[in-house]
């Protein structure tokens, strides 16, 4: 059951996309968008709108820094402060590439930090009008807001063969020559799904709809909320090169499964 603090940010995260995101989709003019890191990278004023309006009122919920995709953007040291007693980090357009064209596969996700791990999650899927919650120790659940129905989320504990699993993987940052290599290993799976947004694959997987994400690099507010929303809902999270626990400090690659005989199937063929 949500509490006050989890029925407040839900509210936050339905009026930024009310008032910010959607009047934009399939709406946005070419200078309405720009890139950031390369021509892919890309932020719109949809983004940025949303999380100049969220932040400061994150931060007034709980008195903490928030780290924003956008605002990290701007000042990279803020990222450095993932690891701080409590933490907010925040994405309010996750999947932009998609939003910017169109697809529906876009969303808006927040995580409360402590010391640097999830202890909550949120995840909206505005156009489904759909939220997906977990608080640690307590489970996940999706919750929708057309028919006020709330669903559990709980994964079957039983593992996949590899040419039974479905998901994706971003490796953009893996050097030569692993990059090929892994490259090759992952064309090699027939589940393979490329939704361009973290929070929507870490929604499916949480959903039970698929089995995994790998990706070659974590960032705060791609991968705290996926994080936690997959392992209360029964799925194994775990840094690929090692299997430590999830921090919002680590940059290395993360892997997500529905259970923890997958994801041990899944790193061990990748690494």
């Amino acid at each position: 059951m949500m509490d006050d603090l989890a029925t407040s940010v839900a509210t936050l995260l339905r009026e930024a996309a009310t008032s910010f995101i959607l009047p934009r989709f399939g709406r946005l003019a070419d200078s309405d968008i720009e890139s950031k890191s390369s021509p892919t990278d890309l932020v719109t004023v949809a983004d940025r709108e949303a999380e100049a309006w969220l932040t400061p009122r994150l931060s007034s919920l709980v008195d903490a820094v928030v780290i924003g995709e956008e605002a990290c953007a701007a000042t990279p040291s803020l990222r450095s402060r993932a690891s701080e007693s409590l933490a907010w980090t925040l994405d309010p357009v996750d999947g932009t590439s998609n939003f910017v064209k169109g697809n529906e596969r876009f969303c808006s996700m927040v995580s409360l930090l402590e010391d640097g791990v999830p202890v909550r999650s949120w995840i909206w899927l505005p156009l489904a009008e759909e939220l997906y919650y977990a608080e640690a120790g307590q489970g996940a659940s999706c919750s929708s807001l057309a028919d006020g129905r709330v669903t559990g989320l709980k994964l079957d504990e039983g593992g996949l063969a590899l040419d039974e699993m479905k998901g994706g993987a971003s490796i953009r940052d893996v050097a030569e020559p692993a990059r090929t290599q892994m490259r090759d290993k992952l064309r090699a799976l027939p589940g393979r799904w490329f939704p361009g947004s973290a929070g929507i694959l870490g929604t499916a997987i949480a959903s039970g709809t698929q089995n995994f994400l790998f990706h070659a690099t974590c960032t705060p507010w791609d991968h705290a909320p996926v994080d936690l929303l997959c392992r209360e809902a029964g799925g194994h999270v775990g840094m690929i090169n090692d299997g430590a626990r999830y921090n919002a400090a680590m940059p290395g690659g993360i892997l997500v499964a529905s259970c923890h005989p997958s994801w041990q199937q899944l790193s061990d063929y990748l690494t």
